[in-house]
């Protein structure tokens, strides 16, 4: 594998998270005025400014990498491409660049290369398929729903399509899905009472 070879990955994965970055950000100062255009400006910007469309980006890019490695890394390039231009755009607009944050959310998306191949390890690994795909199913299925012993309900209908979006790209066989399901399930309940944060 060199690195001539690899180079078109990182490419699009940087230039796509430095698109995605510098339309969120524009997004945010975007006035509501009334207009169609200006409502789906709103609901996009709503979109990007939660974390379940991050989730099914990066899956995306790690499951369909070519080897683990790839998908370590294209996915830590992409956060990287968002996080880069979300801030010097920010910088841009209002004069100063908010280190606290960038820092904040660098540290987070450092995280990301062994997130990357986890995904990757759900999406190619025969065994792990049957596990693994319950982790980021199950993060955005509690980003989706409300869950507890006794209720179910539906916070965002959007995250939820994201979660059958994540049940397509880890799809197998039936029984397959179907473990993978039954186990997102009890993450998902789990992150609801564990989690300190909810978003």
């Amino acid at each position: 594998m060199t690195v001539k070879k690899m180079m078109p990955d990182y490419m699009k994965c940087v230039l796509i998270g430095a698109l995605l970055g510098t339309i969120s950000k524009y997004l945010d100062t975007v006035a509501v005025d009334g207009s169609w255009l200006a409502d789906v400006f709103h609901y996009c910007s709503h979109i990007l400014s939660r974390l379940g469309i991050w989730v099914l980006i990066a899956a995306m890019i790690a499951a369909y990498s070519k080897t683990i490695i790839r998908a370590a890394l294209n996915t830590f390039v992409f956060f990287a491409g968002v996080l880069i231009s979300y801030y010097l755009y920010s910088a841009y607009l209002f004069g100063f660049f908010p280190t606290k944050y960038f820092m904040l959310w660098g540290s987070i998306a450092l995280l990301s290369p062994f997130l990357g191949s986890i995904v990757w390890l759900a999406k190619n690994h025969s065994r792990l398929a049957y596990i693994l795909p319950a982790l980021p199913m199950g993060l955005m299925l509690s980003l989706s729903l409300a869950i507890g012993a006794f209720y179910l309900d539906i916070n965002y209908i959007d995250e939820l399509i994201m979660y059958a979006v994540l049940c397509v790209i880890f799809y197998k066989e039936p029984k397959q899905m179907a473990v993978s399901i039954v186990f997102s399930f009890v993450l998902a309940l789990l992150i609801e009472i564990i989690s300190p944060y909810h978003f």
